[in-house]
């Protein structure tokens, strides 16, 4: 019979400090194997991203926006995280999703989504987005004009809670800054208000005349419509009325239009999402576009999109993490390793 060899023993025997030290090598190796290295491409991006926070973060600060209260509510000092309230402000959101949207990851996310579908110079995408998710919707764009992919883009202005909804700052704000600066260059071809109808419905008189006036010096027309049929139309005219076929659709965040009244829009599952999924995907411009043959990304429910994705969720990470697996396997092999260890006893 072979028998374990002196040098070895120590580490199979259950009361000994070295089986202790294999275990923390071990788990140290699989905390290092959870995060996944970018390419330098993709740090360049993460980079330019972050870079353009700083620069959002700096201007709305030298303009008297931003408080002590900011601070904690956007830790990374992103400059896309909005208040809690405002006359601009349509539904409730969280804050945390809203955090989130602003991980520079999420760029070098859409970038991998991008090359995937072999999407690249030259190549036309339109995005769709409400202003619930600004920085997701800076990430977007900044990964699509990395590829010189050109983009229709249309925005809606009211936002939930958290998002781009303060008074002094709406989207328009924000985007005229990134593009001064350099960080962006695409403009939307239109706006709607957004709220109720994509029109406005919920949002006060003076918010709408807020929203109107920031559309009217980014030099952005409003679109205006009797019926969310009407804006369905328009953004449908948008995916198909362009000099060559869209590549992809972009969904960013929970626009009336984009989701449409029926339920089957809330059930989709967020991320890259097939022309099949049309069968099942509502009656807004997503189920209409998958229908007619347009992939279409959906960024919404940033917690289940993080999770597929290996986004850390509540604090940033410089790094994809490679799923639960790898979690699972460290907090198996410890609780096994403790329990099994006859240094500690158990009543």
């Amino acid at each position: 019979m072979k028998t374990t060899p002196a040098v070895f023993r120590q580490y199979f025997d259950k009361s000994s400090p070295a089986r202790l030290m294999v275990l923390t090598a071990v788990l140290l190796a699989l905390w290092a194997a959870w995060g996944g290295d970018l390419s330098e491409e993709e740090t360049r991006l993460y980079r330019k991203v972050r870079e353009a926070q700083n620069r959002l973060w700096e201007e709305l600060e030298s303009r008297g926006v931003l408080s002590i209260e900011d601070e904690h509510n956007d830790p990374d000092k992103s400059g896309f995280v909005g208040v809690e309230w405002s006359s601009i402000t349509t539904t409730l959101g969280s804050l945390e999703s809203k955090r989130n949207a602003g991980d520079p990851l999420w760029a070098v996310q859409t970038l991998r989504w991008l090359d995937g579908m072999g999407i690249g110079k030259g190549d036309r995408i339109v995005v769709l987005s409400s202003s619930s998710f600004p920085g997701m919707l800076f990430s977007v764009l900044a990964a699509a004009e990395t590829r010189g992919i050109a983009i229709d883009l249309a925005v809606s202005l009211g936002s939930s809670t958290w998002g781009a909804n303060r008074r002094s700052a709406p989207w328009p704000l924000l985007g005229r800054i990134l593009r001064e600066h350099g960080f962006l260059a695409t403009k939307p071809r239109f706006y709607t208000l957004g709220g109720g109808g994509e029109n406005g419905g919920g949002i006060p008189g003076e918010g709408i005349a807020l929203l109107e006036n920031a559309a009217r010096d980014d030099g952005v027309n409003v679109f205006r419509a009797p019926s969310v049929a009407a804006v369905i139309d328009r953004k449908m005219s948008l995916i198909e009325d362009g000099a060559q076929k869209a590549k992809l659709v972009v969904n960013i965040g929970g626009s009336e239009a984009n989701l449409g009244h029926d339920e089957a829009a809330i059930r989709l599952s967020p991320g890259l999402l097939p022309p099949e999924t049309g069968l099942d995907a509502g009656d807004g411009v997503i189920g209409l576009a998958l229908k007619r043959g347009y992939p279409v990304l959906h960024l919404l429910n940033l917690r289940l999109l993080a999770n597929k994705t290996g986004i850390a969720f509540h604090a940033r990470r410089p790094s994809f993490g490679k799923g639960a697996p790898l979690a699972a396997a460290g907090v198996a092999l410890f609780a096994f390793v403790m329990i099994t260890h006859r240094r500690w006893t158990w009543s």
